[in-house]
């Protein structure tokens, strides 16, 4: 979470010490003493961006979420170009489950940074891991078409992941689009040249599909890559008769 903003006022200045006895607390761990002087200091001061922000993250890190989402829209209220309080706004709503509300107020915040900012790696993966767990559900459930769709989602916010790729593909398969499944194995593959799973799979898919001398090539591959591999030792057992005319 983020605590400091640069270009202070003379006022913020001046509660300076007040501030960093707050943070001085919050790192002891002594969350209840900090939430104390933040509440006692918002009731007498000025509406304060900073007081607020603080606040919220004194919740947060006391897991007490929604009261931390009021604050830190509190803050933002206050002051609409405080990055990091839309930034800790959008960490608090994806700890709520509420993703699409945290990347509205994550685009806010590249908006302030300007348009050729992208998104920080930290909030993306962040957001990244939720639709996985999503598309888990889904899949679990059944729901084929929006597991794959929250995959999807996932890759487009993080995409250096090999395996949720991985496990789009299997989705793929599973669903007999055989052809796709293989498309996001040759994808991952590409980017990933030494994971044997991806070459693996990019074997028992071409074997699906009816492609076995590649499939078989695929198993051998990997086995030079992962020599110990009782999967692939079992794979090449199996297509041995493959080789044959």
């Amino acid at each position: 979470m983020w605590h400091k903003r640069d270009g202070m006022t003379d006022r913020e200045t001046d509660t300076l010490g007040f501030k960093e006895k707050v943070r001085l607390y919050l790192n002891l761990g002594r969350f209840d003493a900090a939430e104390k002087l933040l509440k006692a200091a918002i009731a007498k001061e000025p509406p304060s961006a900073d007081l607020h922000n603080m606040l919220g993250l004194t919740c947060h890190k006391q897991s007490k979420f929604p009261d931390a989402l009021k604050e830190f829209r509190r803050a933002v209220a206050i002051d609409a170009d405080f990055v990091e309080a839309l930034l800790n706004l959008s960490v608090t709503l994806c700890d709520l489950s509420r993703y699409d509300e945290a990347k509205e107020a994550f685009s806010k915040m590249t908006l302030l940074e300007g348009p050729s900012k992208k998104m920080a790696p930290f909030v993306s993966s962040l957001l990244a891991e939720q639709h996985v767990k999503t598309a888990k559900m889904y899949e679990d459930a059944g729901l084929t078409g929006d597991a794959i769709q929250e995959y999807r989602k996932s890759l487009t916010l993080f995409e250096s992941t090999p395996d949720v790729r991985l496990s789009l593909a299997k989705i793929y398969l599973r669903s007999g689009q055989d052809e796709k499944a293989d498309k996001e194995l040759e994808e991952t593959g590409k980017k990933f040249p030494k994971s044997a799973e991806v070459i693996t799979w990019r074997g028992i898919v071409n074997a699906k599909i009816g492609r076995k001398s590649q499939a078989r090539s695929f198993f051998e591959k990997a086995q030079q890559i992962d020599p110990n591999s009782p999967i692939v030792e079992s794979y090449l057992k199996i297509s041995e008769d493959w080789l044959r005319p």
